[in-house]
């Protein structure tokens, strides 16, 4: 916002650019979130496999097991509403800008 308002006195202009940074900056944050969580789901999922291969026997059963994975979902609109909430902190004083 503050960039964009160095180069060109618009008011408008900067609480476009501070939404558009906002929608960007959550986007990007839930997607990588979203990975991230998704890749651990991954290994949590395939790790039983492993084990009974090898002969190691898991004593949970498969009700206890999904209860503890991560939801990537989860995850990612958590980041996502964290980022939004944290943008929104500049554009609140968008009301105090003058010409």
């Amino acid at each position: 916002m503050m960039g964009a308002g160095a180069i060109k006195q618009d008011v408008k202009a900067m609480i476009l650019t501070g939404l558009a940074g906002l929608v960007a900056g959550a986007c990007s944050i839930a997607i990588g979130e979203f990975g991230s969580v998704y890749s651990q789901l991954d290994i949590e999922v395939a790790q039983p496999k492993r084990d009974k291969k090898r002969g190691g026997g898991g004593g949970q059963n498969k009700e206890e097991e999904k209860e503890g994975r991560p939801s990537p979902l989860k995850a990612a609109t958590a980041s996502a509403i964290a980022f939004t909430v944290g943008a929104m902190v500049p554009l609140l004083g968008a009301p105090f800008i003058r010409n």
